[in-house]
């Protein structure tokens, strides 16, 4: 049975909370191989194998991210969510919170481009 976009962007997101390694296997189940994948005006990558260094690196010390999903919109094959990341350690401490606006567009049950926009303040030194 084929699922429809947000089904797939919501799979997604939700095996994050698991752990670094369950959110590196998402990337292969639910990422086109030639998925561009933005951080707008930080990062971009038009690759899944890239996609996956940048989230390798993303955060030292890094264990899982939780979402507070607040709103999720679709319109065809794309789907916008308004959500909160919660970046974690293994201990489950909040490492950073960030507020996310993000674009899926799904095709053929894989995602081909993901954008994020957020604020960079959390990640700048005070």
């Amino acid at each position: 049975m084929t699922k429809n976009p947000e089904q797939i962007v919501t799979e997604f997101l939700g095996a994050w909370p698991q752990s670094v390694d369950t959110l590196r296997g998402s990337f292969h189940d639910y990422l086109a191989d030639d998925v561009v994948y933005e951080n707008v005006d930080l990062t971009h990558t038009t690759n899944r194998a890239d996609a996956l260094h940048l989230i390798d690196n993303f955060l030292p010390g890094l264990d899982h991210i939780t979402i507070d999903m607040l709103a999720v919109a679709v319109n065809g094959n794309k789907v916008l969510t308004e959500r909160i990341d919660y970046l974690r350690n293994k201990e489950d401490e909040v490492l950073s919170t960030i507020r996310v606006m993000g674009i899926f567009e799904v095709v053929d049950d894989r995602i081909t481009a993901w954008r994020d926009y957020f604020d960079m303040r959390p990640f700048v030194p005070a």
